[in-house]
């Protein structure tokens, strides 16, 4: 019952909605016995009239009346009431995927490091199905059940206590072992949704990878995996159904007993004349009417325990904390058009990092940057060159150290000023469905469309944008499947130039293309470049060479450090190594080529 609490908690400021809604219920509960106690004077106007005394039998005509007009009037009020019922719901789950979604979007990306997007997305919509289809049933089935039991069990009382207090005993009785079923139920449904979320999971990604599926020939792979997950699900659901199903026949066939003893009672001292016949068919009507909030009560049960294990994940989620926030009264990062070029406008001072305790990425690194330099980041592969780029982003935090930028430590300006100030061009472009256009706007959402085609000028783009048959608006599908590499490259580094930030980091932003799509691509890098300071990260070295200092990392520490030509002189150093290494691979046969590559984990 405590994530029921936590649903009604968290939807409360629609109480309003909830108060327009339970009134209708409340009337409907109350109409609803009007026809049963109408049956009543009925059934004994008509004994009156058989047995000869004196009847008003247009009395009939008017009950029959009355009858009628309440049963249009529940009609009304029903359709009126499912409609309010359907607005509500569709504002919940607006409010509800806004809430999550904007949550999840705040939260650092340790956390999407940690977790499988397809599981995030399958949590999101199996939480607001559960929360709407509960507040929907609380509405349409709870309340007016409980209403209708208490409403007959308190009229059943003027007529016969003992029915009264059988039939108000029967309902704790009858949740007791309803209670039993649910908890029979609920023991394999977290199981479920864990197995639900991987194999959901797996899903999202085979999809997104779909062409590294069929290159791999992996189709039956993929879905002999996703049918083993079934199938375990299966197993589950079955038994979870057959142990839910005992418990419901045994509390149905204890429901029927109990309620014939009920009507043979009623029938017996009918017979008896202790109840009249106008008495005797209320009273089954007043039981009848008992007995389907008690039948129901297996299905309100399970609705509850479905939405308690359905939104568990979900409130989960809205539970995760941000690690990575902003420090109270935190400023805005202010970076100068023209700062002063004697002082640093980068510096990591005695940085140390870790991912997993006790395993140190980064040990002691301190670097400077000057505005408007060009540093290179070189090393093997893992040895933290990205991570200098996390920490810079500040998508995570260091243990040691402190990042300023501009002399200002990074920690205590807003995450927002300090990302609008850095662009960055990654290794993978990532690009959005949708259109040109709308992915370099991206960078700067109040663009002009003069200002985008001057960034696609700028990032050697806008030749191949021109050719296409709807040019900018020309759709480039999920990822921008519809692009090559280099065009997609080119859409990244214009949605960069746009941008206009005066920090560029270029995460490998050449190392995926071939020859010719690097010299086109390094074209615009060139000019997003332009007066703007910037980390370069990059394993083909010729991508490098025009960098102002070049950091070479080992084993997460600085190992040199310098120009080029200042690094080429040690020839025991790991940079001239690696120029080396390059220049030979380009002469070697592939068998030699792969020798020479296992001495250094690199891209070559």
């Amino acid at each position: 019952m405590q994530s029921i609490f936590k649903i009604i908690s968290f939807t409360k400021h629609l109480w309003k909605w909830y108060i327009f809604m339970a009134s209708f219920v409340v009337l409907t509960s109350l109409l609803s016995l009007v026809s049963p106690i109408l049956s009543k004077q009925i059934v004994d106007l008509i004994v009156s009239q058989i047995s000869g005394k004196s009847a008003d039998f247009s009395r009939f005509f008017f009950f029959l009346a009355i009858i009628i007009v309440s049963d249009i009037f529940i009609t009304i009020l029903t359709a009126f009431s499912q409609w309010i019922g359907d607005m509500l719901s569709v504002k919940l789950q607006t409010y509800l995927s806004q809430k999550f979604y904007n949550h999840v979007l705040s939260l650092n990306i340790g956390f999407y490091d940690n977790e499988i997007t397809g599981k995030i997305i399958n949590k999101m919509y199996r939480g607001i199905t559960s929360i709407t289809e509960f507040i929907q049933s609380m509405f349409n089935n709870f309340l007016p059940f409980f209403l209708t039991a208490l409403i007959t069990i308190i009229l059943l009382a003027h007529y016969s206590f003992f029915i009264s207090i059988f039939l108000a005993l029967l309902f704790p009785a009858y949740i007791v072992i309803s209670h039993k079923s649910t908890q029979a139920w609920g023991k394999y449904e977290a199981e479920k949704n864990t197995l639900n979320d991987l194999s959901q999971g797996r899903v999202f990604e085979s999809l997104l990878g779909i062409r590294v599926v069929k290159a791999f020939v992996a189709e039956m792979h993929e879905l002999t995996s996703f049918l083993q997950t079934r199938k375990k699900i299966e197993s589950l659901a079955i038994a979870q159904t057959k142990e839910w199903h005992f418990y419901d026949f045994t509390r149905r066939l204890c429901l029927n007993i109990i309620l014939f003893s009920i009507f043979t009672y009623i029938v017996y001292w009918t017979y008896n004349r202790r109840f009249t016949l106008g008495e005797m068919t209320l009273l089954l009507q007043l039981v009848n009417q008992a007995r389907f909030p008690l039948f129901a009560m297996s299905f309100i049960l399970g609705q509850i325990q479905q939405a308690g294990a359905g939104s568990a994940d979900f409130f989960k989620v809205l539970g995760t904390n941000n690690k990575i926030l902003d420090r109270p009264g935190a400023k805005s990062l202010s970076i100068p058009k023209l700062p002063k070029v004697q002082k640093p406008l980068i510096e990591f001072q005695n940085i140390s990092f870790e991912y997993d305790k006790g395993k140190y990425v980064l040990k002691d690194i301190s670097l400077k940057v000057s505005p408007f330099e060009k540093l290179a980041l070189v090393g093997e592969s893992g040895q933290g060159k990205s991570t200098i780029v996390n920490l810079l982003l500040r998508y995570y935090e260091p243990q040691k150290g402190e990042i300023l930028i501009n002399n200002q430590n990074i920690a205590g300006v807003t995450q927002r000023s300090l990302h609008d100030n850095i662009a960055v061009v990654f290794q993978e472009s990532l690009l959005f469905s949708g259109s040109i256009m709308e992915n370099i706007r991206y960078g700067k959402p109040t663009a002009t469309k003069e200002e985008i085609v001057d960034a696609a000028k700028a990032a050697n783009a806008h030749e191949f944008i021109e050719e296409l048959p709807d040019k900018y608006e020309s759709l480039i599908g999920e990822r921008g499947v519809k692009l090559s590499g280099g065009q997609k490259q080119r859409v990244a580094i214009a949605r960069a130039i746009l941008k206009n930030a005066p920090v560029i980091i270029l995460d490998e932003a050449t190392s995926s293309l071939d020859s010719k799509s690097e010299i086109q691509v390094q074209k615009g890098l060139d000019r997003l470049l332009q007066n703007r300071t910037s980390i370069i990260i990059a394993h083909r070295l010729s991508t490098i060479s025009g960098a102002d200092h070049i950091l070479v990392l080992e084993k997460g520490r600085v190992s040199q450090y310098g120009t080029s030509a200042e690094l080429l002189k040690d020839k025991t150093g790991l940079y001239a190594q690696l120029v080396m290494l390059q220049q030979q691979l380009t002469k070697l046969p592939e068998e030699e080529k792969a020798k020479k590559l296992q001495e250094f984990d690199l891209v070559a």
